[in-house]
């Protein structure tokens, strides 16, 4: 089982394949790499691709602190300094396409390029990922951590938020349960503050963040309430330069998202990157 230190961290990760590297950020509060398990095997034909468990999802580990969106960039910066990765392509879904915008922004000398798609956005994306952590609070707040950490469930996506490790871990469990109520729920606050609290017209990036983009990119939609489309043409007409790529998520129809990912990328390194 391969793990990274990032952060304060212990992040789970795989890879596959060799050639310019390619980061995949999975989407939700903590996203999974298998997530990405329908199209690793086709981008590993001409990259060096990487998927990893996100701090607070699957088989990583992390203190119970407050998520932002300069930690979980920074995250896959750190990832990437403990892989000897300079550089790479950054690409996610729905939250993974907000830390691949939230990254290029950030630190531009670390990104040949990004390929955001399902990008999410929206009072309706806001609320649903919000009422998650919310719920972690209401439940704490009223009958103790170990109920919230009962509540967990990877299939319902309306289930409160905790560590999926907690889980399969009795010490992380442990020291969980032990953790002050009222700390846990402030957690929980902070948490919503942090990564809804902006001006963000899509998840975690304003407009003139957005605007500030000067790496390539290409934009894929999405098309459910999460995820509007309305809401991806909207960064591909701030993202200066942006090409637009008109494949449903990778979920759903992996070949095709990975032939075009592919094209894309595979101009960019035609044009010297």
């Amino acid at each position: 089982m391969a793990m990274a230190q990032v952060n304060g961290a212990e992040l789970y990760y795989e890879e596959a394949g060799s050639g310019p590297p390619v980061i995949l950020s999975p989407g939700g509060l903590q996203g999974v790499a298998a997530s990405y398990g329908p199209v690793v095997e086709a981008l590993s034909q001409e990259h060096r691709v990487v998927v990893y468990d996100r701090r607070f999802g699957g088989q990583s580990r992390s203190p119970l602190v407050v998520q932002t969106w300069d930690m979980v960039c920074d995250d896959v910066f750190g990832l990437m300094d403990a892989l000897g990765i300079e550089r790479g392509y950054l690409g996610g879904g729905s939250f993974g396409a907000a830390i691949s915008f939230g990254c290029a922004y950030r630190r531009p000398e670390r990104v040949r390029a990004i390929f955001p798609s399902n990008i999410a956005g929206g009072v309706i994306c806001d609320g649903y990922l919000t009422s998650k952590l919310f719920k972690s609070m209401e439940i704490a707040a009223a009958d103790g951590i170990p109920a919230v950490l009962d509540a967990f469930d990877a299939d319902d996506r309306f289930a409160p938020f905790s560590p999926e490790i907690a889980q399969t871990d009795a010490a992380y469990r442990k020291g969980l349960e032990a953790m002050d109520t009222a700390e846990f729920v402030q957690v929980m606050r902070d948490s919503i503050y942090a990564l809804f609290g902006g001006p963000f017209p899509t998840l975690g990036s304003s407009k003139e963040m957005l605007k500030g983009i000067g790496v390539p990119a290409m934009i894929m939609p999405g098309g459910n309430d999460v995820h509007p489309r309305a809401v991806a043409e909207m960064a591909h007409r701030l993202v200066p330069n942006s090409r637009w790529g008109e494949v449903k998520p990778h979920a759903e129809e992996p070949g095709k998202y990975a032939r075009r990912v592919l094209e894309f990328l595979s101009a960019v390194e035609a044009n010297g990157g």
